[in-house]
């Protein structure tokens, strides 16, 4: 993940939060992305489902310590994962998941996708109750992989 004062940069789909407050650009294939429904306590209380890229080409809108001050950290369990939620709206549009800690999950929601249109969606299921054995057998840590 880097920062980044400028507009300028080669990432055609960007994420925000509701309030705007909060953005980030990235790139992904144009291919299908394969987003993550979770049934972790913290995805199932969200609703969330997520897909995840790379975190080298995931570009933060503003400089880390802007970006610090517009959000507030969440950390549970091992701690491995990054939760910052904006502190005006309370949205999560990204974060930095347990099983890619090199990635960012970025919440499908939030995503908006160049020329108004997602590429092809393949929602797949991840048990987050049974967290070690979904990650040994999903195949989610390639998600964040260069592509």
């Amino acid at each position: 993940m880097t920062f980044t004062t400028s507009k300028a940069h080669n990432h055609p789909h960007t994420v925000s939060c509701h309030c705007g407050n909060v953005r980030g650009s990235f790139s992904c294939s144009d291919q299908t992305i394969k987003a993550w429904e979770c049934n972790c306590s913290d995805c199932a209380m969200r609703g969330n489902v997520h897909f995840v890229v790379p975190g080298e080409g995931f570009v933060v809108e503003g400089t880390e310590k802007e970006y610090h001050a517009k959000t507030s950290l969440y950390l549970w369990g091992t701690k491995t994962a990054q939760r910052r939620f904006c502190r005006t709206c309370g949205i999560l549009p990204w974060y930095v998941p347990r099983s890619n800690p090199d990635g960012i999950a970025i919440t499908l929601a939030c995503a908006s996708f160049a020329g108004g249109k997602k590429t092809q969606l393949e929602i797949c299921q991840y048990d987050g109750i049974n967290w070690e054995k979904s990650h040994a057998e999903s195949g989610i840590s390639n998600e964040s992989q260069q592509k």
